[in-house]
């Protein structure tokens, strides 16, 4: 069987599968900055150092408490980045045959797969962002999905979906970023040796995938710490300033959700410090808060994605070959073993 390496269907598929694996092997290596990430976009109060969160989650709850949830987020970060990679390069590959991909063209091509692979997988990010909280120890993925169906119900997987759908800009920036970097670097390359085929090195894809992350972490921020709380059940609010008390409707059983501005503006103070003493600078900073772990983790996470998934992107595409050369002759028919190419008994 032939295979057309060009086909949108076949990048998008080797692509995905990169990216899916770079996804679980980051995943699975920054799990323990992830729950302390979690852990501090939560709080309103206190140190927010990762390291001496890290401690203290050691200590209450030993060294696996630092993998709490890990396999949820494998599973998810696993399957949001195959779903984006899938739709993201399958796009890219038949767009570019009908026109240039300019900066803003894979802006808008980068927010289209964000969205779709929102809505594939959010349930999963819901399910494994609350599986990193003090209450989940001892509950799987299924107990966990059991748990959030039965005691808030289903709507409560698309917590914050608004949100997400915003931050779909936050993989379009990255994946912009990185592309135009990455071309720039192997059109250089390309110059200086006609001859020889560009590729990055492992450090080249770790460095330009930390950068874009960097970049797209520090513009969305705000609107991840808020999306962080509301999935976790901790909606930000200030009981002693009037203005900032929760305001509008209940959802689900009973919950309380404020408005976006209102909780934005709760997230500004600290529930230690005096209110009426909290000068405009320190309340921005404030909403930044934790954003120190969030960038350990989501840069070095994206580092070690788009380093894995080029450096397996190649043994991919190669394993792809051989098992439908493994499967079909070059003629297009099915191999049955000892039956191929004969008509079965009837």
């Amino acid at each position: 069987m032939h295979i057309d390496q060009e086909s949108a269907a076949f990048i998008a598929l080797v692509q995905a599968s990169a990216g899916a694996a770079g996804a679980i092997v980051a995943s699975a290596a920054l799990q323990p900055v992830e729950v302390a990430k979690t852990r501090i976009q939560i709080s309103t109060g206190g140190d927010d150092s990762t390291w001496a969160t890290i401690r203290k989650i050691a200590a209450q709850d030993g060294v696996l408490g630092l993998w709490l949830g890990a396999i949820g987020k494998c599973t998810e970060n696993g399957a949001k980045n195959f779903a984006y990679f899938y739709i993201y390069d399958g796009m890219n590959a038949i767009v570019k045959r009908h026109m240039a991909l300019t900066t803003l063209v894979k802006l808008v091509l980068g927010y289209v797969a964000g969205v779709g692979n929102t809505l594939i997988n959010m349930p999963l990010e819901v399910i494994s962002t609350k599986m990193q909280l003090d209450d989940a120890k001892g509950i799987g993925t299924l107990g966990m999905l059991q748990r959030i169906v039965q005691n808030e119900g289903v709507g409560t997987l698309y917590t914050g979906l608004g949100y997400n759908i915003a931050l779909c800009i936050n993989p379009a920036i990255q994946n912009t970023i990185l592309d135009k970097l990455k071309e720039a670097i192997l059109g250089a390359m390309k110059r200086r040796n006609p001859g020889v085929a560009p590729a990055l090195t492992a450090f080249q894809a770790f460095t330009l995938g930390a950068f874009a992350k960097a970049v797209a972490t520090v513009v969305t921020y705000p609107l991840v710490r808020l999306k962080t709380n509301l999935q976790a059940g901790k909606v930000p609010t200030i009981e002693r300033q009037p203005s900032l008390r929760k305001v509008t409707s209940k959802l689900g059983h009973g919950m309380e959700r404020s408005g976006s501005v209102e909780m934005i503006r709760a997230m500004s103070f600290r529930e230690d410090k005096e209110v009426e003493k909290a000068s405009l600078l320190q309340r921005f900073v404030e909403l930044y808060r934790g954003v120190g772990s969030a960038l350990l983790k989501s840069t070095l996470q994206s580092a070690l994605l788009y380093m894995v998934k080029d450096q397996v992107e190649f043994s991919v595409e190669r394993l792809f070959r051989l098992s439908a050369e493994g499967f079909y002759r070059k003629t297009g028919q099915l191999k049955l073993g000892g039956f191929s190419g004969r008509p079965l008994a009837s």
